[in-house]
């Protein structure tokens, strides 16, 4: 390739910039998992897309409004300190402004009575927009919430 083609030039800043959305929505990713370690439901909504959807078992959100309510029930439900962590982020670029990642999270917890672990994956779809990105879609399948003293054995 040399600078005086332009369709190669042309191809080359295509794949810059998908590289560039998948790296910001990756990042977006890790806001996601922070937020959730001091979690504001509000704060929580507000890394989605307006219509955003939130899938999970315990049942689906739509809208940021419905999203905070959700991680509000889940919260009253549960209100133990958590950690949360984000492993093998497979990247995949979808269209112009949109690219999915499929990824697996852990997270601890302990409360006054009890210590928590868990384990699962996400399936987001990220809308980019610059170097903005938020959450259109999400969907939560747990494998493993357990205490430690349940365990998780099979």
């Amino acid at each position: 390739m040399t600078a005086t083609n332009p369709e190669a030039v042309a191809a080359l800043l295509r794949r810059v910039q998908r590289l560039e959305e998948m790296e910001t929505a990756r990042n977006h990713l890790h806001r996601y998992a922070a937020a959730l370690d001091d979690p504001v439901p509000e704060e929580v909504a507000a890394l989605f897309t307006e219509d955003g959807v939130l899938r999970t078992r315990r049942g689906d959100a739509a809208g940021r409004q419905g999203i905070a309510e959700f991680y509000r029930r889940l919260l009253e439900i549960d209100p133990a300190e958590k950690r949360h962590f984000i492993v093998a982020p497979e990247t995949t670029w979808l269209e112009p402004g949109l690219v999915e990642i499929a990824s697996y999270f852990l997270f601890t917890g302990r409360g006054a009575d009890r210590s928590a672990i868990g384990w699962g994956t996400y399936v987001d779809r990220i809308r980019v927009t610059g170097d903005e990105a938020l959450i259109a879609e999400k969907t939560i399948t747990m494998h493993v919430g357990t205490d430690l003293g349940t365990g998780w054995a099979a």
